[in-house]
């Protein structure tokens, strides 16, 4: 049985960030466990840089040791105001380290980590649409954390939305992967498999951005897609992803 926390709740803003617990127990055999958003928040205002960013980190890994936990997912916006820096780093690292990490406490989204890992080893890159081309099939998908080990370099800066703290701005290998979600009751998967065709930066954005060559993403997008975030591994799997759930 994997042990999966939920840091806080999941944010206000999330679309489709359901979940049926008994489901997600019969079928993965994942229990869901809750844990206070204060267990983190309680550190009160750390440095505002990476210094900071790291506090943050080894107190989610405390909390991945107290609960035997084996992936997470962070109401992490609640940390803009109360410890004054981000998530990101730390979610990078647990990511890396083979823990699977989602933010804004995205239950679906966690879910779907989960099931890269399974799948594929690899760690998952949580990521948003920020532009479609209908006439191409590119488009841009971006975020303020990545996996460092899915990263050939990475620099340092700013969390998007907030202007503060520290966000990770990543830079990919181009090739093969596969761009996946699954919903919290397991009853919609969705995935395909692209080409990750560039990496870009841009101030007005989150990040790490990336621009994907796609064949049924934006039809899927525009018209019943299973929320905003999605999950990017690398390589081409997305057959084994429609199969995984039986």
């Amino acid at each position: 049985m994997d042990r999966l926390g939920l840091i806080g709740k999941p944010s206000d803003w999330l679309i489709a960030s359901h979940y049926d617990a008994s489901t997600l127990r019969e079928r993965m055999h994942i229990e869901l466990v809750e844990i206070p958003i204060e267990e983190v928040t309680s550190l009160g205002e750390v440095e505002g840089g990476e210094q900071g960013a790291l506090v943050i980190y080894e107190r989610l890994r405390a909390i991945v040791d107290q609960y035997q936990l084996n992936g997470l997912t962070l109401r992490c916006f609640d940390l803009l105001t109360t410890v004054k820096n981000t998530g990101c780093i730390a979610l990078a690292k647990l990511n890396a380290e083979g823990i699977p990490a989602a933010c804004e406490g995205d239950v679906p989204t966690l879910i779907t980590m989960m099931m890269a890992k399974n799948i594929t080893g690899c760690p998952g890159f949580q990521c948003n649409p920020a532009r479609v081309n209908t006439e191409t099939g590119q488009m841009l998908w971006a975020h303020c954390t990545i996996p460092y080990n899915m990263v050939e370099s990475y620099t340092l800066d700013t969390h998007f939305e907030s202007g503060i703290g520290v966000a990770i701005h990543g830079e990919l290998p181009l090739g093969d992967y596969t761009l996946v979600k699954v919903s919290g009751d397991l009853s919609r998967i969705f995935a395909e498999d692209v080409q990750l065709t560039r990496n870009q930066y841009e101030p007005n954005l989150c990040r790490t951005q990336v621009w994907l060559q796609t064949k049924q993403v934006i039809p899927y997008l525009l018209s019943k897609p299973i929320a905003n975030h999605h999950v990017l591994v690398r390589g081409h799997h997305a057959q084994s992803f429609l199969k995984y759930l039986g």
